[in-house]
């Protein structure tokens, strides 16, 4: 099971994400990090994390890109409450992107 199974909105913004064309994910994955920064007064455990899995196999669709990885890493290490209340943000900024389409 992957770590956004277990909650349904976490599990629906990520492949609301994944189903986005390449420009609109990068735009998603730097919305989340922005939301992180802001909404996560434990940020420091942040700095400690791998920035990027670029030098591995590309195991995941979300590999290929330091952005996408980058702000899948951080929402990973926030609080379950935090990932939930990203996700609801994010799935709200991807359905205004697509009302304005």
């Amino acid at each position: 099971m992957r770590w956004y199974d277990l909650e349904p909105d976490v599990c629906m913004a990520i492949s609301m994400i994944e189903c986005a064309p390449a420009d609109a994910q990068v735009e998603y994955a730097e919305y989340i990090i922005k939301l992180v920064k802001e909404r996560d007064k434990e940020f420091d455990y942040i700095k400690n994390l791998a920035k990027t899995n670029l030098a591995k196999r590309h195991a995941r669709w979300y590999d290929k890109n330091e952005t996408i990885s980058t702000a899948f890493a951080y929402l990973k290490e926030t609080k379950k409450e935090l990932q939930k209340d990203i996700s609801l943000s994010v799935l709200a900024y991807i359905n205004s992107a697509v009302v304005k389409a």
